[in-house]
């Protein structure tokens, strides 16, 4: 078998596409290990239990963003129910996307990227015209080169590391898609942002075509995951079995769990608010 493929269980339970009453995620998986006897499938089944386990996800938190980091995958659910699939690009195994629990902070339209000390060299070895120098640090303004793309989903303490569209969406087709430094690279960015702003896709695509660097704030909590599940349900129900680009299967990976910002003054929540909204031109 072609490791660089996925394997598709099939047992007839994980056959269902659609069963009648969805199971939450980990009971799905526990009933697939059951059942199983391929040695890898049963490593896979394992190690991401084990991995759900440490996390202690809240299934049933409002809005949760779940960015399978092995099978290149987003997930977003309200309230435990899926609502949202994309594609998605994750780090290379040199610059692996980390595991983080994090909560998403703002949407920046048109964003500049700064680029990030690791990649420096590299990026002055590839030519800096277009790049304005700041000191040591080298910013690409907005436009269509820019490798953020059209729109960033930025994370609460995450080191650097967040969600964001591409100028190479042809990127997408592929089946692998380790590709990045390790920021998350999503098909489905305009959808996505969207949808944690409580804004219709088109007010977004409006805000996107001013060309300007624009902040807009969400007014619900979305919380954000990144994690490494080599086995997991694909849109039909069934369990997939995805590479283990990391390695992460043969030993336990570190994972990090940013804590909850203290409680804002009501009255710079209403500012914020306020402020997207007036972008938007509701107010």
């Amino acid at each position: 078998m072609n490791p660089s493929r996925r394997l598709l269980l099939a047992t007839p339970f994980l056959a269902l596409a659609a069963p009648a009453r969805a199971l939450p995620i980990p009971e799905t998986l526990r009933r697939a290990l059951d059942g199983e006897a391929h040695p890898r499938a049963t490593q896979a089944l394992e190690r991401t239990l084990d991995r759900l386990s440490e996390m202690d996800m809240d299934w049933a938190a409002p809005r949760l963003i779940l960015v399978n980091i092995a099978g290149a995958e987003m997930v977003a659910f309200e309230a435990g129910r899926p609502v949202m699939r994309s594609r998605v690009i994750v780090g290379t195994p040199r610059n692996r996307t980390p595991q983080l629990m994090s909560f998403a902070t703002s949407v920046r339209c048109n964003p500049p990227w700064h680029v990030p000390p690791s990649i420096l060299a590299e990026v002055r070895a590839g030519g800096t015209a277009g790049f304005q120098a700041v000191g040591n640090r080298l910013i690409q303004p907005p436009g269509p080169n820019n490798p953020l793309g059209p729109l960033r989903l930025g994370l609460l303490n995450s080191d650097g590391i967040f969600l964001h569209g591409t100028n190479r969406p042809g990127l997408f087709a592929r089946e692998a898609r380790a590709l990045s430094h390790g920021c998350v690279r999503v098909e489905a960015i305009r959808d996505l942002c969207a949808w944690v702003l409580d804004m219709p896709v088109e007010e977004l695509n409006e805000q996107v075509a001013t060309g300007r660097t624009i902040e807009l704030h969400p007014l619900q909590e979305a919380q954000v995951v990144l994690a490494y599940m080599t086995a997991w349900p694909d849109a039909e129900g069934r369990i997939a079995i995805h590479p283990d680009p990391y390695g992460h299967d043969g030993r336990r990976a570190s994972f990090r769990r940013v804590p909850r910002s203290t409680p804002d003054d009501p009255l710079e929540v209403e500012a914020a608010a306020r402020a997207t909204l007036a972008a938007a031109g509701r107010i």
